[in-house]
């Protein structure tokens, strides 16, 4: 005698359900844990974003200004590089740049680092040769990220050191031409 099976009837067995339980789970944590890698990567990332986004564009810049100076002295402060009183050569905060003019005029400049309301800042300030006097604000601000700027000639080349704001350090180094 043959039996009759209900075609409408017919549903998943224990074991299969049990397997595609399991895959659904192996799948949702996958996801998740993928997931955690990218916020933890992500979270590592912006940490060095000094060093990726800021840190070329100020190179370039130190770089194009310290190269069409003719000399420069580095002092302890801006109050001492703008009266040319006391220069170091190591642990300095401001660098005192002089530029020759086509006209045999010379400019000078003071790039600094100093503390400006509340917030650590490397300031640039700029005479021209018919200016009596320093400005007593900045020209422009280089950048407000660093927590420390250190320049220094003790090897014979110029240093500048930064230390960002997760404590990650670049040095830069140049001589005027």
């Amino acid at each position: 005698m043959k039996r009759k099976r209900n075609k409408t009837g017919m549903g998943f067995t224990l074991i299969e359900m049990t397997l595609a339980v399991s895959l659904s789970v192996g799948i949702a944590a996958t996801i998740i844990a993928t997931l955690q890698q990218q916020v933890s990567f992500t979270r590592v990332i912006s940490s060095f974003q000094f060093l990726r986004d800021e840190a070329p564009q100020i190179n370039t810049l130190l770089a194009n200004l310290v190269n069409k100076a003719d000399s420069y002295r580095i002092y302890v402060s801006r109050t001492a590089a703008m009266t040319s009183s006391g220069a170091v050569n190591t642990s300095g905060r401001a660098l005192r740049l002089r530029f020759r003019n086509p006209d045999g005029s010379s400019s000078s400049a003071v790039i600094c680092f100093e503390p400006a309301n509340g917030k650590n800042r490397l300031n640039f300030y700029f005479r021209g040769p018919s200016d009596t006097s320093w400005p007593t604000t900045p020209s422009w601000t280089i950048t407000s990220r660093p927590a420390l700027v250190d320049f220094s000639n003790n090897t014979g080349i110029l240093l500048i050191a930064m230390t960002g704001p997760n404590g990650e350090e670049i040095t830069f180094a140049g001589n005027p031409d």
